[in-house]
């Protein structure tokens, strides 16, 4: 009787197993639709993920061409002060250092209202 059991409990597990294998074609259309269905979840969780890295590397490209940009301005002010120095200027471009010595002594006076 113990044996017997055994046996019974053994079938009673591989039931579902054995059902497919004895009636197939009953249970083909069902894992082709849970084949579907999972198909279709991995498509969607790619777009998904794709999405979130195009997003991502829209953000970085922005922040890249940020960062370019103010490289490129202070490249820029440096050239311009180089060349100041190479036509005899003494200094940077924004300061005009010919009239230093003419607005340092006039700082020291007042205006007057006429002025």
């Amino acid at each position: 009787n113990h044996g017997q059991n055994e046996i019974y409990r053994m079938l009673i597990a591989t039931a579902p197993d054995l059902a497919s294998i004895v009636n197939r074609r009953a249970v083909l259309p069902e894992r082709i639709a849970e084949n579907v269905a999972q198909e279709v979840a991995l498509g969607n969780e790619l777009a998904n993920r794709l999405e979130a890295m195009h997003a991502a590397l829209a953000a970085l490209k922005a922040e890249n061409v940020r960062e370019i940009d103010v490289l490129a301005a202070k490249r820029l002010e440096m050239e311009r002060e180089l060349e100041s120095f190479e036509s005899g200027g003494q200094g940077h471009p924004m300061v005009d250092t010919k009239n230093l010595d003419s607005v340092a002594s006039s700082c020291g006076k007042k205006r007057s209202r006429g002025d």
